[in-house]
C-alpha cells in the first residue's frame, strides 16, 4: 500500500517547479518574525559576549514556542545592562505579542472578559 499516491496535478505541478497548493503556514511564520523582530529590537544600542549570544538564540530560535521562552533569558540578561525596571517593561510590551500563537497551556488562548 502506498502512502502519497501521486497523481497527474501534482506531477504536472512538480514538473513546472510548483509546490503544493499554499497552506496557512505563512501567516503562522509572519508572526513568528514580527515577534523575532520585536525581540531583537530590544537588544539595538547594546554590545557586548552576552547580547551577541542573545541575538543568535533569537535569530535561529526555530518556533514561537523557543521565542516564548526565550523572553526570561534577555529579560535576564537587560537587568544589569538597562535595570530591572526597563527590562520588566520590555518583557510586558512583548508578551502580547504572542497572544494567539502559542499553545493554550503556554497562555496562546485569549483571556476571558471578566466582570
Amino acid at each position: 500500500m502506498r502512502w502519497n499516491k501521486p497523481n497527474l496535478r501534482s506531477s504536472l505541478q512538480g514538473l513546472l517547479g510548483r509546490d503544493a497548493p499554499a497552506s496557512t503556514a505563512w501567516v503562522r511564520n509572519q508572526g513568528l518574525e514580527e515577534v523575532r523582530y520585536a525581540m531583537i529590537q530590544c537588544l539595538t544600542g547594546l554590545s557586548g559576549s552576552e547580547v551577541a549570544r542573545m541575538s543568535m538564540r533569537l535569530r535561529y530560535a526555530s518556533d514561537i514556542e523557543a521565542l516564548w521562552y526565550l523572553r526570561s533569558d534577555l529579560r535576564t540578561m537587560l537587568i544589569p545592562l538597562r535595570g530591572e525596571p526597563l527590562a520588566n517593561a520590555t518583557l510586558a510590551e512583548l508578551t502580547p505579542l504572542f497572544q494567539g500563537q502559542l499553545p493554550r497551556v503556554l497562555g496562546g488562548a485569549p483571556k476571558p472578559a471578566g466582570p
